[in-house]
């Protein structure tokens, strides 16, 4: 195809994950005065008075750059996304990732017993940033955060994160801490260090269903289902 690699050779890399993160935040940056004009916000709005609409717009160019810059990478600069980075899906993978998306999510909890026994934190504070988007959802702003949380999330993070990531840690590194950094950088990257534990272990999940089946879809399916047991729970 053209503007493919013409030889078998790979060279994206962590560099271009580090422009798909300053890609994204770029944009966001750009295209966020646009944003707070068309849903009729104020600049100087602050971020937990925005209403669900604002908030799901500026996933918009966040996303968007995020995806971009695998896909790009794979194409220019290797053999495509479905070769070097397994985006391919079997009728399989839905319900072996809904499954195990399912239970992680459930598990994860476990996690948090010793910080609820001996720390001061609370389970109310490890759920706040969650709960503080879901109170904004009302009518149409349900479905805004389904498809935001739920759907595009987790088909955006696989590919980034367990596709260009994690591909481009394995060629510098033993498979096993490939796993483990790729899936520190992806908890790190969500900016919520009670939520870390759980993103973590997450990662760990996704990142060995993707090594271990060569292909993105299990990851996809079950990453939609744990968001999606996170975001029933909220609004019900």
């Amino acid at each position: 195809m053209p503007g493919r690699a013409k030889t078998d050779d790979v060279t994206w890399g962590l560099g271009d994950a580090a422009l798909g993160f300053g890609l994204a935040y770029f944009l966001t940056l750009v295209f966020s005065p646009l944003v707070f004009k068309a849903t009729g916000q104020s600049l100087d709005t602050p971020s937990d008075q925005l209403p669900l609409s604002t908030v799901a717009l500026q996933q918009v160019p966040f996303y968007g750059g995020m995806l971009a810059v695998p896909l790009i990478a794979a194409q220019y600069k290797g053999r495509g996304a479905v070769t070097d980075f397994g985006l391919r899906m079997r009728w399989t993978d839905a319900p072996l990732g809904v499954v195990v998306g399912i239970v992680t999510q459930y598990a994860s909890l476990l996690l948090y017993l010793p910080v609820l026994w001996w720390t001061s934190v609370n389970s109310d504070d490890i759920s706040k940033p969650a709960r503080d988007l879901a109170d904004k959802a009302h009518g149409a702003g349900v479905v805004l955060l389904i498809v935001v949380v739920a759907i595009a999330a987790p088909i955006v993070e696989e590919i980034f994160f367990r596709g260009l990531v994690l591909r481009s840690l394995e060629r510098r590194m033993s498979r096993g801490w490939a796993i483990v950094v790729s899936s520190a950088v992806f908890g790190a990257a969500h900016f919520e260090p009670l939520q870390f534990p759980a993103l973590f272990v997450f990662g760990l999940v996704a990142a060995v269903l993707a090594t271990r089946t060569g292909r993105l879809g299990p990851g996809i399916w079950a990453h939609l289902a744990f968001n999606g047991v996170a975001v029933a729970s909220l609004l019900l």
